[in-house]
């Protein structure tokens, strides 16, 4: 070949490569000069491109260095790297998502090998037909590619983690699905929008208090104060912080000072579309700052659970999301859990449970308050007013069973009707079942407690009333039933002790104080200073003949036995059925069995339903709250057992109430 012929087969590219592979073997091959490649500092009189050796047997390393793979890797390299610092500043500025940086980094690392495939068909002189083998390569790697891509995004979507606010980790970057099982939520700094900007400290602390009150509730999922503040004095939208914090509503608000008065606002919006969800705005004189503070941090928190419906009786449970409907229904909880009972708080329940159930009529515990609160009054006031009442809280329950068939509520009024009805098996494991299908509460435990209660299983009811002490540290009622349990389980210490513990607590102390009183009674060297205390403090509200006269011989058991006695001989003079109760309990406490078990069954005679074994439930309670006599292993206490229906039970059910026990196929004792 000429000199001339090479020069032509240097320009011609592929074609005129390949026509030179064709040449004789005998030919001459001309050998060109190697160069340094494209960082080479050499003059340009070198060739670029070199040519595979005369022999063919090229190595690998040049085959790479001829076709300037290596240079094409680092120059793909070093552009990427200053790709992503610019994506990188880019997001810190206007908080873009952080996926967007590592799907950046991944699509550039998909690309290096694709880059390189170029770089070996396309970095030797320049060729810019794609053959078909280069094209295969480039489609598997662009598949792989997609499919890696494909894959990450998948498992960045599900795995990815809540932000607690006990961890304060670093929360997704995605919004939270639609259907997530918890509602949830991030409070951001308040701004301060006061003249003098000097109110951020009170902005601050407000969103903190209320991040404090808002983990106290165990169905929200709330950011922790760390992610929630990384956003304060950024220009950035609210979907944007949703984004990043991996949240579906926000919490924001603002502080404006003037003088001696401060106006406070919170909204919650949703983080999709900053839509407005609820707002309130506080007035307030600035006296005690953190005493404002605290008080709107507890407004704002069970505002937000309600409307966020992550109350504990959330609508699942037959709450509501109406924020008014919601603080009726807690004012009628409140008072009817004081235990006053007398006409004028049954009506001011009457009047908040209509009021709840107004604000959202599909309110089904403002139904049942309701229903409820009709029946108590209708105790209160003449036999034509209560057929009325009655009338109605029937309607009402009947529409608590077209709204909520299956319903807890409705399950309740079913298990009660059961016991009525002799069936006290399917009735106990109906209310069993409600205490278990929810989360621990009065509401839903009370039913199983008072069943299993009636029937003797005291250790049992002492257990979960304690659970609920601990729900509701703070409620008389709790404590109330609790020292009930302890004295049926004859544990007087623990009887004692939360007596004393209740001493602090607000509600009615009657039954407590008597209970006290009763204790006291029973010690053989009573504190006489101390029993003239409790039964003074009863004498306010008992004002039965023989109890009033009970306080003038304190000193003298045989003269108190006397006045029971003569009590027992004379309805006037004994008072109304709680009067009878009363007078087997103090004669329990005074050690006389007989005159104990007489007035137990004046009582349960009394009920109407004793006859045909259609006792309410509650009238078997007092079957154990006399502890001290030896009552339960009198023969009578057996009868009473038997004629009410208790020991069939136990025998059908093969279990027997604490203290009590099988004698044969017959008989039982009790003790």
């Amino acid at each position: 070949m000429k000199f001339n012929e090479l020069e032509v087969v240097a320009r011609d590219g592929i074609e005129g490569r390949h026509a030179d592979l064709e040449c004789s073997a005998t030919e001459e091959r001309p050998v060109a000069l190697r160069g340094r490649g494209p960082l080479d500092s050499s003059d340009g009189n070198h060739p670029v491109n070199e040519t595979p050796s005369a022999d063919g047997t090229e190595g690998w390393w040049d085959a790479l260095r001829r076709r300037k793979v290596v240079q094409w890797g680092i120059l793909y390299v070093a552009g990427a790297w200053s790709f992503l610092q610019g994506v990188e500043f880019l997001s810190d500025t206007y908080a873009w998502p952080h996926q967007l940086q590592q799907l950046a980094t991944l699509a550039l690392l998909i690309g290096l090998p694709i880059a390189l495939v170029l770089a070996w068909y396309h970095g030797d002189r320049g060729h810019q037909r794609v053959t078909t083998a280069e094209f295969t390569i480039i489609t598997l790697l662009l598949m792989i590619g997609g499919g890696a891509l494909a894959f990450y995004q998948h498992n960045s979507d599900r795995g990815a983690k809540p932000v607690s606010a006990a961890t304060e980790a670093p929360a997704s970057p995605a919004l939270p699905a639609a259907s997530e099982a918890r509602p949830s939520l991030a409070v951001l700094p308040f701004v301060d929008l006061s003249q003098l900007k000097d109110q951020e400290y009170l902005g601050d602390g407000l969103a903190e208090e209320i991040i404090n009150q808002l983990t106290q509730v165990p169905g929200l999922r709330l950011v922790g104060r760390t992610s929630s503040f990384s956003f304060k004095g950024k220009d950035a939208d609210l979907r944007t912080i949703g984004s990043r914090l991996g949240v579906a509503h926000l919490l924001e608000g603002s502080v404006r000072k003037a003088g001696d008065r401060i106006r406070i606002t919170a909204q919650l919006v949703a983080a999709s579309d900053s839509s407005q969800l609820w707002s309130k705005t506080y007035d307030r004189h600035l006296t005690d700052v953190f005493a404002v503070q605290d008080e709107i941090a507890r407004d704002v928190a069970q505002a937000l659970s309600v409307k966020l419906d992550a109350v504990k009786l959330n609508t699942a449970q037959g709450g509501t999301t109406n924020v008014d409907a919601y603080d009726r229904y807690l004012r009628w909880r409140q008072l009817l859990f004081s235990e006053y009972v007398d006409e004028e708080h049954d009506r001011q329940r009457v009047r908040l449970a209509r009021e709840a159930v107004a604000l959202d009529p599909a309110f089904v515990l403002g139904w049942d308050a309701l229903a409820t609160s009709l029946d108590a009054l209708a105790r209160q006031v003449d036999s034509e007013q209560a057929a009325r009442l009655r009338e109605e809280a029937a309607q009402v329950r009947a529409r608590i069973a077209g709204l909520a068939p299956e319903h807890w509520i409705v399950k309740r009024e079913r298990a009660f009707a059961l016991w009525r009805d002799g069936k006290w098996a399917e009735a106990i494991a109906l209310t069993r079942e409600i205490m278990d299908g929810g989360p621990m509460s009065y509401e839903r435990a009370y039913p199983y407690t008072e069943l299993i209660f009636s029937v003797g299983y005291l250790d049992e009811t002492v257990a979960v009333v304690e659970q609920l002490k601990t729900v509701e540290p703070l409620a008389m009622f709790i404590s109330r039933d609790l020292q009930f349990d302890y004295t049926a389980a004859r544990r007087l210490d623990d009887a004692e002790a939360e007596y004393q513990r209740s001493l602090s607590l607000e509600g009615n102390d009657t039954e407590p104080t008597g209970l006290a009183f009763q204790r006291m009674l029973a010690r053989p060297n009573a504190d006489l200073k101390a029993l003239r205390d409790l039964h003074g403090r009863l004498a306010k509200t008992l004002d039965w003949p023989f109890f009033l006269d009970l306080g003038g011989v304190l000193d003298d058991r045989s003269a108190m036995l006397a006045v029971l006695r003569e009590a027992a001989a004379d309805p006037a003079y004994s008072g109304n059925r709680r009067g009878i109760l009363f007078q087997m309990e103090m004669a329990n406490a005074l050690g006389d069995a007989d005159l104990a078990v007489d007035a137990l069954r004046r009582y349960l005679e009394s009920d109407k339903g004793f006859k045909d074994g259609r006792m309410n439930h509650r009238t078997y309670w007092e079957l154990w709250t006399s502890p001290y006599s030896g009552l339960r292993s009198h023969p009578e206490f057996k009868r009473l057992l038997i004629d009410t229906g208790v020991a069939k039970y136990w025998r059908q059910t093969g279990r027997w109430g604490d203290g009590c026990k099988p004698v044969g196929a017959d008989d039982f004792q009790c003790e």
